[in-house]
Protein backbone atom coordinates (compact mmCIF):
# COMPACT_ATOMS: atom_id res chain seq x y z
CA UNK A 1 0.00 0.00 0.00
CA UNK A 2 2.92 2.28 0.71
CA UNK A 3 4.14 2.00 -2.89
CA UNK A 4 0.73 2.93 -4.27
CA UNK A 5 0.64 6.04 -2.09
CA UNK A 6 4.09 7.08 -3.35
CA UNK A 7 3.19 6.54 -7.00
CA UNK A 8 -0.07 8.45 -6.65
CA UNK A 9 1.75 11.28 -4.90
CA UNK A 10 4.27 11.43 -7.74
CA UNK A 11 1.50 11.51 -10.34
CA UNK A 12 -0.27 14.31 -8.43
CA UNK A 13 2.94 16.35 -8.44
CA UNK A 14 3.33 15.81 -12.18
CA UNK A 15 -0.31 16.84 -12.63
CA UNK A 16 0.46 20.06 -10.75
CA UNK A 17 3.43 20.67 -13.02
CA UNK A 18 1.25 20.12 -16.08
CA UNK A 19 -1.25 22.62 -14.70
CA UNK A 20 1.53 25.19 -14.31
CA UNK A 21 2.66 24.64 -17.91
CA UNK A 22 -0.92 25.11 -19.09
CA UNK A 23 -1.19 28.33 -17.11
CA UNK A 24 1.99 29.62 -18.77
CA UNK A 25 0.56 28.76 -22.19
CA UNK A 26 -2.71 30.53 -21.31
CA UNK A 27 -0.80 33.63 -20.22
CA UNK A 28 1.18 33.54 -23.46
CA UNK A 29 -2.01 33.39 -25.51
CA UNK A 30 -3.44 36.37 -23.68
CA UNK A 31 -0.27 38.40 -24.20
CA UNK A 32 0.38 38.82 -20.47
CA UNK A 33 4.14 38.61 -20.88
CA UNK A 34 5.19 42.13 -21.85
CA UNK A 35 8.11 44.49 -21.32
CA UNK A 36 11.73 43.52 -20.74
CA UNK A 37 10.94 40.48 -18.60
CA UNK A 38 11.45 36.93 -19.84
CA UNK A 39 8.63 35.44 -21.86
CA UNK A 40 8.79 31.77 -22.89
CA UNK A 41 8.24 30.98 -26.53
CA UNK A 42 5.77 28.38 -27.82
CA UNK A 43 8.57 25.94 -28.56
CA UNK A 44 9.70 26.03 -24.91
CA UNK A 45 6.19 25.46 -23.61
CA UNK A 46 5.71 22.58 -26.05
CA UNK A 47 8.99 21.08 -24.87
CA UNK A 48 7.84 21.36 -21.24
CA UNK A 49 4.58 19.61 -22.11
CA UNK A 50 6.51 16.81 -23.77
CA UNK A 51 8.77 16.41 -20.75
CA UNK A 52 5.76 16.29 -18.40
CA UNK A 53 4.16 13.57 -20.57
CA UNK A 54 7.43 11.63 -20.51
CA UNK A 55 7.60 11.89 -16.71
CA UNK A 56 4.06 10.51 -16.46
CA UNK A 57 4.99 7.55 -18.64
CA UNK A 58 8.13 6.85 -16.61
CA UNK A 59 6.23 6.85 -13.30
CA UNK A 60 3.50 4.63 -14.77
CA UNK A 61 6.08 2.26 -16.24
CA UNK A 62 7.94 2.01 -12.95
CA UNK A 63 4.68 1.41 -11.06
CA UNK A 64 3.71 -1.31 -13.54
CA UNK A 65 7.08 -3.00 -13.15
CA UNK A 66 6.86 -2.79 -9.36
CA UNK A 67 3.38 -4.30 -9.35
CA UNK A 68 4.49 -7.11 -11.65
CA UNK A 69 7.43 -7.83 -9.35
CA UNK A 70 5.18 -7.91 -6.29
CA UNK A 71 2.75 -10.28 -8.01
CA UNK A 72 5.52 -12.47 -9.41
CA UNK A 73 4.45 -11.83 -13.00
CA UNK A 74 6.09 -10.50 -16.13
CA UNK A 75 5.11 -6.94 -17.08
CA UNK A 76 3.57 -8.24 -20.31
CA UNK A 77 1.14 -10.37 -18.28
CA UNK A 78 -0.44 -7.27 -16.69
CA UNK A 79 -3.28 -5.51 -18.44
CA UNK A 80 -2.78 -1.83 -19.28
Amino acid sequence: MRDRHRFMSGLRQIHGLATNVNQIAYAMNRGVFTGDSYAPVRKEVAQLRGEVAELRQQVRGFAKGRLAFQLGLEEEELLD
